[in-house]
């Protein structure tokens, strides 16, 4: 490492943890590696700290000039004005739904010590569940450029985009892999998020990189391999095959 490395590293610390968020970084993909390196490096965060870069970037928060924005003196006191009632925010589609009997807190407990988890787990899932309520997805990360060639990259593509996404753990339960071999490596998990027909706004408009996952909604009573997928998604251990593919790195989401 070198003073300029020091240097340029420190100036952008500010910058990327108010305003370059994970979409600009996106675009600058050889940058942005580079800083979370220096970032990481024992020496630097004994005097920086630990860098956290933001997700999504901070909103200004305007002040009107005193002198230009001080009203004009009136020859009459004008009446008060009636203050409107303030607006109740909007429910996301989530809060929208009516309620469910599937209990997806307990029922997470019940399948991560199931010792059964490609089959009798996923059989009594299906008994279960609130098929009205809830519904399955596989979600696949849409690489750029050079993405999905090192896994330790990939892995933290990952990591990244499940820490974004742990607000949703209450109506959500996911397993998401790394799968192929360096220099083909995909991201792909499968979800039950709540909602029978539309991923939650949780995920849809509120994770910062979710526009870069393709879905597709599963359909596991009516289509084998969809069936097959979330068993071999929610059952493999490290090493496993998925969609044919052998599964170096997973993570829970739960």
């Amino acid at each position: 490492m070198s003073l300029a490395d020091v240097v340029i590293a420190t100036a952008l610390v500010v910058p990327l943890q108010t305003v370059l968020d994970a979409g600009f970084r996106k675009a600058m993909k050889n940058a942005s590696e580079w800083l979370a390196r220096v970032y990481a490096l024992p020496q630097f965060q004994k005097v920086m700290g630990s860098i956290q870069m933001c997700g999504k970037a901070l909103k200004p928060n305007c002040v009107a000039d005193p002198v230009t924005a001080a009203p004009k003196k009136e020859a009459k006191a004008a009446a008060p004005k009636k203050e409107a009632a303030p607006a109740k925010p909007a429910k996301d589609n989530v809060e929208s739904l009516p309620p469910s009997p599937f209990n997806v807190y307990d029922f997470k407990t019940f399948y991560v010590n199931h010792p059964d988890k490609k089959g009798a787990a996923v059989d009594e899932w299906y008994k279960m569940l609130d098929w009205e309520g809830w519904a399955f997805w596989r979600f696949e990360y849409e690489k750029f450029g050079k993405e999905g060639t090192v896994l330790y990259q990939t892995d933290n593509l990952l990591t990244g985009f499940l820490s974004r996404a742990e607000h949703t753990s209450k109506y959500s339960f996911a397993r998401m892999a790394v799968i192929g071999e360096e220099p083909s490596l995909d991201i792909v998990g499968v979800w039950l998020c709540r909602g029978p027909t539309e991923i939650p706004d949780g995920l849809a408009k509120e994770h910062p990189q979710f526009e870069y996952m393709k879905s597709r909604k599963l359909d596991p009573r009516n289509n084998k391999a969809d069936d097959t997928l979330i068993r071999e998604c929610f059952g493999a251990v490290e090493g496993d095959k998925i969609e044919g593919r052998p599964a170096p790195t997973l993570r829970w989401h739960k």
